[in-house]
């Protein structure tokens, strides 16, 4: 048995159906949990005391919001998209960081994020986009609402041609 079998999640109803629509299986939710838990490669808020981690197997990145609760995970949201990210390193305003003002930090560096430039691709075609990145590490944040969003339209529209 993998450690991960081992965690114990709490799941509502509403989270499960969510997970259901989107096609993203329990297994690959605790996979996720577990690696950000292992590594500390996650993005946290303070002020909730949630955690995002993110988990790309192949070709789809997984993105789980939690928090732990004694021995338990809660899951509160699920969502992926199937874009890889290239972090361009440039900021997108003079020289001057722009802080990205979501409550979101960098777990590993405990930094801020940053918006910058970011180059999303899927199939042979290259999006630059403003996205919150870790100014030390490079670690992207993809916010459920882009990748449920405009990326999974853009994604959909380039399959159907």
């Amino acid at each position: 048995m993998d450690s991960y079998e081992q965690m114990h999640l709490y799941i509502s109803g509403d989270v499960e159906r969510l997970m259901e629509e989107r096609m993203i299986p329990r297994e690959t939710v605790l996979k996720a949990i577990h690696e950000a838990e292992s590594t500390g490669q996650k993005f946290s808020k303070r002020s909730t005391a949630r955690s995002l981690a993110f988990h790309r197997p192949k070709t789809v990145t997984y993105w789980v919001e939690y928090s732990r609760i004694g021995e338990e995970y809660q899951v509160h949201s699920a969502y992926s998209h199937r874009m890889g990210m290239k972090s361009g390193g440039g900021l997108t305003t003079d020289n001057t960081a722009s802080v990205y003002e979501s409550g979101w930090i960098c777990n590993l560096c405990k930094a801020q994020l940053e918006v910058q430039t970011v180059r999303l691709q899927y199939m042979q075609c290259i999006f630059p986009h403003n996205l919150p990145v870790c100014p030390h590490c490079s670690v992207i944040l993809i916010a459920e609402e882009l990748a449920t969003g405009k990326m999974a339209e853009a994604e959909q529209a380039l399959e159907d041609k």
